[in-house]
């Protein structure tokens, strides 16, 4: 495939792309992502975590610099934030307001950390999200917490397992908020950020710092909040498990995350 070709920069999504099912990072991927690097090939985690919560399989490899998190609110250069696009403190208390008389599960991220709903913590298998056992902040009360830190907020997801509930507070908030966006890496998440945060947004913004045109881009994922950096780069990739606005915007459709299919487009990318 010719856009294979004088591919600078690969963007990998980790979670459901990069990652085994169990969280865990495979050899090949590993040793694939190792050559990238040593073939001069700039890689970037692109998560939907926050930093602090990024896998270490994936940091500490060596060369690996720059990450994009918290679905392109942040982007880091060996760990240090060198970006945040927040979310406006007047959209903050509008997407409170447009909650304000539902149940639901609320968490924020800060410069890197997860604040969640106690309730949330106690359970995240329930709501397909294990890593957040380890999240910085149990909290309570959490309206008045993202209150509070509105002016800080990177940002919010909304997490109910009620589809019909999502999609209406999805609505109402895109119709009350100017400057968001909103997206979803998993099922019962409603994820909000600034309207300048994307993983695309982020993306361009890093290519551009690094001077790297977007058509010598490769980026690759499996959900949603992925769907909009594949379509901008030069090769889009998504693995065979990926949510269907992933593949249909994708350029090339590889192996699943359980099946080495990062791996395997690494090494097509290399050997061309």
């Amino acid at each position: 495939m010719d856009k294979m070709k004088d591919i600078k920069l690969i963007a990998l999504d980790l979670d459901g792309t990069t990652l085994a099912d169990s969280d865990s990072l495979s050899k090949r991927t590993q040793t694939a992502i190792e050559s990238a690097i040593k073939s001069g090939i700039t890689v970037v985690a692109a998560s939907g975590r926050p930093f602090v919560m990024m896998p270490d399989s994936v940091m500490n490899i060596v060369g690996l610099d720059y990450a994009i998190t918290s679905n392109g609110a942040v982007i880091s250069k060996c760990g240090k934030t060198v970006h945040r696009s927040l979310i406006l403190p007047d959209d903050v208390l509008k997407i409170l307001g447009a909650v304000r008389n539902d149940d639901v599960i609320l968490e924020g991220f800060i410069d890197g950390f997860t604040y969640a709903d106690v309730r949330y913590v106690h359970r995240p298998l329930d709501y397909g999200c294990e890593y957040t056992r380890s999240c910085h902040g149990k909290i309570v009360d959490m309206r008045s917490f993202l209150s509070k830190h509105r002016n800080e907020l990177d940002l919010i997801s909304i997490i109910s397992t009620d589809e019909k509930l999502r999609n209406r507070l999805w609505s109402s908030i895109e119709k009350a908020c100017n400057s968001v966006e909103i997206t979803t890496s998993t099922d019962h998440f409603v994820e909000i950020m600034s309207a300048e945060a994307s993983k695309a947004k982020a993306l361009l913004r890093l290519c551009d710092f690094l001077n790297i045109g977007m058509e010598n881009v490769c980026a690759c994922g499996n959900a949603d909040n992925d769907a909009d950096m594949i379509a901008e780069s030069g090769l889009g990739a998504a693995v065979e498990n990926a949510s269907q606005k992933c593949l249909d915007r994708a350029d090339i459709v590889i192996p699943s995350n359980n099946n080495d299919g990062v791996a395997q487009l690494i090494e097509k990318i290399l050997k061309n």
